[in-house]
């Protein structure tokens, strides 16, 4: 079967730091309408264009270092974050279940999958031969309670920092989020400009059955709009088939 997911291989290579280099990003409440070289003088840690100038021994490089080694290196992964509110009852809900299980069927073998969702606890961690489980934990998915995006997307963000670190910062970290609602918990945005400012995820946000989103900001996000089956399953064709180059390691100042 012909691969609905063409992406090119990435090669992101980042220098590996202490384990708890990373830990102060999941607190951040940066300025939402910061530039990506200004500093985020709310943050928990200092964001900067230019780390030279930070004090010895607080420059922090992502992902944090770990003794496990993932058994490839240069594996894209792709974690899905599914809202499961109340207002994706009915037809988004079954359309998003219709959707996702295509992308499983479809997704290369090689390549990382993952799910998580809003207000379930169960959870598919990213793996390569979980696709039978993604569908059946899709299958039995239903939508009732909050929309809240901040505390998914930390979750989100702490999965892909542990993958990272096994990978060494190679590979391809694409973070999806699909939704249909304001977050009820925050806005994760202040989260999602440091975690693309300061790490390789990628983070793409599919406005299900809106025209807008607290999350569509073009200088962090790769925001894009479905209101179907159809137009879900060409949106994550869309993040599979961008390229990628080669990045500089990420640092920030810690305070």
């Amino acid at each position: 079967m012909r691969s609905h997911f063409p992406m090119k291989p990435i090669y992101k290579k980042f220098a590996l730091a202490s384990a708890a280099s990373f830990a102060a990003l999941l607190h951040t409440s940066c300025d939402n309408s910061s530039s990506k070289k200004e500093a985020y003088s709310e943050a928990t840690f200092e964001l900067r264009s230019d780390a030279s100038d930070s004090p010895q021994g607080s420059r922090k490089v992502w992902p944090p270092a770990t003794d496990t080694v993932a058994p490839n290196l240069m594996t894209e992964n792709y974690l899905v974050v599914l809202d499961d509110s109340g207002s994706m009852s009915g037809r988004r809900i079954a359309q998003a279940k219709e959707a996702l299980k295509k992308i499983a069927r479809t997704l290369p073998a090689e390549h990382n999958l993952g799910l998580l969702f809003l207000n379930r606890d169960s959870e598919l961690k990213l793996g390569t031969e979980n696709r039978d489980a993604f569908t059946q934990l899709i299958s039995t998915t239903h939508a009732s309670g909050g929309t809240p995006l901040l505390a998914s997307t930390k979750r989100a963000v702490l999965a892909m920092t542990k993958q990272a670190s096994q990978q060494k910062g190679l590979g391809a970290y694409h973070l999806i989020i699909v939704t249909d609602g304001e977050s009820s918990d925050g806005s994760p945005l202040g989260l999602v400009a440091s975690a693309v400012l300061q790490t390789a995820i990628q983070v793409h946000v599919v406005g299900f059955h809106v025209d807008d989103h607290e999350l569509n900001d073009t200088r962090f996000v790769d925001y894009q709009t479905a209101s179907n089956t159809d137009e879900l399953i060409k949106a994550f064709e869309a993040v599979a088939a961008e390229t990628n180059t080669f990045s500089d390691p990420k640092e920030f100042s810690a305070h």
